[in-house]
């Protein structure tokens, strides 16, 4: 049944996409915004154009099932060309500079990833480059150039490797059961919703626990390489047109630290970092970043370490005047053109 759903949308998106329904959209969006509330929609008119953030993580050629977030190179290259041609693709600098003094182009948008992954190096970087397009990585810096992988790549590597059916596992008390692929996958990502809200150390023992049960602890290394940048392959994004922000050193939820461990997450993440590009670092990202995972004192923190810019990954477009330690982040996970552009067109008309 959901095939025959993708179907339809997918036809009915291509007739939209066809007979002009991107015009429409991205000229609405230069001028109006839709607001909810009290249950009813209405239009008011906007006095400044909003602006996007896309959120990646990683564009790898052999997506398996058991990763978060990948992209094909080629449907990563069609998403950017699309981008390329419809909007302006500036730094998060630019638009913290413009949103500030007033020059913020129409239809503006900035590109980022999270984490730090190879692949970004090895297949998004070469895209970009072709197209000319900037954009941000956000590196945990605990995992770049040490062999650590975070946490959930952990999880979901053993969970692709394990021959095992069944397995005792966090967030149930009866041992789990799958038969298939699909069930294996959903088993997976079961367990990264029972790990998440753990304290550090409880949730890298449940990972530990995790891999044993299933007999395959996961390796360093994925089949192409190391899973997590190095620091020549950062200078080499750097210099190629991507800024370096900050992703904390391990990715905690910062909301459930101590002031103390904030402060360290955020600050020697940004020396780390500074000391490999040797320039400043001003832009970071909230791991996880949903409001319940930062606190007014994590972005007090941000700010006080001297950031610039903090993306969240709330969804919706952002105003000139929005506070630029609070932006939003989405990007529609479409893998069709039509799709992927006219989702990404009316993004720009709700209101943030």
């Amino acid at each position: 049944m959901s095939s025959v759903r993708e179907g339809v949308q997918r036809a009915a998106a291509s007739l939209l996409y066809r007979g002009g329904a991107l015009r429409i959209l991205l000229s609405a969006g230069d001028r109006w915004r839709l607001e909810r509330g009290g249950g009813a929609r209405r239009w008011t008119r906007r006095t400044a154009p909003p602006f996007l953030i896309l959120i990646y993580h990683r564009v790898n050629p052999r997506p398996s099932p058991f990763a978060i977030d990948v992209n094909p190179p080629d449907r990563f290259r069609m998403q950017m060309e699309h981008v390329a041609k419809h909007y302006r693709v500036l730094p998060l600098e630019d638009l913290w500079r413009r949103s500030r003094d007033g020059s913020l182009p129409p239809r503006s948008v900035a590109v980022t990833f999270d984490d730090g992954y190879a692949d970004n190096h090895d297949f998004a970087l070469p895209i970009l480059q072709r197209l000319g397009l900037p954009a941000t990585v956000f590196l945990v810096t605990g995992c770049i150039g040490t062999g650590v992988i975070p946490w959930h790549d952990r999880v979901l590597a053993a969970f692709e490797r394990t021959t095992r059916t069944e397995a005792v596992l966090p967030g149930s008390p009866e041992p789990v059961r799958w038969d298939g692929l699909a069930a294996r996958r959903a088993a997976a990502f079961r367990v990264l919703v029972a790990l998440k809200p753990m304290d550090e150390a409880d949730r890298l023992a449940g990972v530990a626990r995790v891999e044993a049960a299933l007999d395959a602890a996961a390796p360093a290394n994925g089949a192409d390489g190391p899973l997590m940048l190095g620091w020549d392959q950062v200078r080499a994004m750097h210099r190629g047109g991507f800024a370096i922000g900050s992703h904390t050193v391990t990715h905690p939820i910062l909301s459930r630290q101590t002031t103390e461990r904030v402060q360290d997450e955020v600050t020697r993440s940004k020396r780390a970092i500074e000391e490999a590009i040797g320039e400043p670092v001003t832009l970071f990202a909230y791991p996880n970043g949903r409001p319940e995972d930062y606190n007014q004192e994590t972005i007090d923190l941000v700010r006080r370490a001297g950031y610039r810019v903090a993306v969240t990954t709330t969804f919706g477009a952002n105003e000139p005047g929005d506070d630029p330690l609070l932006w939003k982040r989405g990007t529609p996970w479409e893998t069709d053109l039509p799709r992927f552009a006219l989702k990404l067109s009316y993004y720009r008309l709700a209101a943030g």
